[in-house]
Formats: structure tokens, sequence, C-alpha cells
């Protein structure tokens, strides 16, 4: 029965993690929308030390990347994501991912970040209610973040043209 129990589980996460914005992650309402200004939180990084969104936002445009440790998609954005950090980082583009915490914990962020060596903030949010705030359906999801909190683009995969005009228009 456990290992029953275990499979559809299993089925039901790469699902949510696979399926288009009509997919909901656990404890996501189908009445949340997707904000168009961003939400001021503060979430611990993987040592416990807590961070705001507007300590970012004061550096510059932010990306802010959910993500899960059990997403496939996820694990297959890192690459790019570590490029985007390399390569848009000297330009003043805050790279942040946050773990979404919906069945995932923090042993398991902890694990994956050191695995894949990201170099780049990762918080994590516990309860899901940042993302929850957020509108998180699907992950990973991407939100472009103008240095006044406007979000000016959401995706499910990295925008090289998003982050061009987020830092064409910083300051």
């Amino acid at each position: 029965m456990k290992r029953f129990i275990s499979l559809v589980l299993a089925s039901l996460v790469l699902t949510a993690c696979n399926q288009s914005d009509s997919s909901k992650l656990s404890g996501v309402t189908s009445k949340t929308r997707t904000p168009k200004q961003a939400i001021e939180f503060t979430l611990p990084d993987l040592a416990g030390k807590p961070h705001r969104l507007s300590e970012y936002l004061e550096k510059g445009p932010v990306m802010l990347v959910y993500f899960t440790t059990w997403c496939p998609y996820c694990k297959k954005a890192i690459p790019t994501l570590k490029q985007v950090y390399r390569e848009y980082g000297s330009k003043g583009l805050q790279l942040v991912a946050i773990n979404a915490g919906l069945a995932d914990s923090l042993e398991n962020a902890k694990r994956y970040a050191l695995q894949h060596r990201l170099p780049y903030a990762v918080l994590y949010d516990a309860d899901g209610n940042t993302a929850n705030h957020y509108g998180i359906r699907t992950v990973p999801h991407i939100f472009y973040i103008q240095q006044d909190g406007r979000i000016t683009h959401t995706s499910r995969h990295v925008s090289k043209q998003a982050i061009e005009n987020l830092l064409r228009t910083k300051g």
C-alpha cells in the first residue's frame, strides 16, 4: 500500500511540474492571480538568515525563480540560470531562487543547492505562502521585476529578452 501511495504521489508531483498554467501546486487556489506589482516578502536563505525582496530591489532589477527539488524542468534550467548569473549579475541583475517549499523540505533544498553548486541566492518558502501570493501553479516559474517593483514579464523559461529589457530600463 505504501508503494502504491508513493507512486501516486510521485505521479501527481511530476504532473504538477510539467503541466500548463491550469495545473496547481498544493495550497494555490484557482482564484490566485499573478500580481502586476511584486509583493514584499521576507524568507530565510538555506542557512536561516532572513532576506527581504526590497533588499534585492535596492541593488537592481530582480529575476525571481520559483523551483522545487523534485521538478525535472527546474533541474534542467540550472545551467542556463548559472549562465544568466555569470553574464548579467555584474550588470546589476539580482537572481534570486525560491524553493517553493511545497512537497519539499529544507534539507532537500540544502542538498540540492550544494549538489548543483548554485551560485545565486536561494531562499526557502517553508509553508508555500509566498508562492501562493505570487500565484505559483507550476514550476519553474520566473518573474522579471523592475527596481520599482513592477513585474514586467513572467514565464516558465529564461527569457534573455526580458532580462535585457529589465537592464535597459533599470534605474
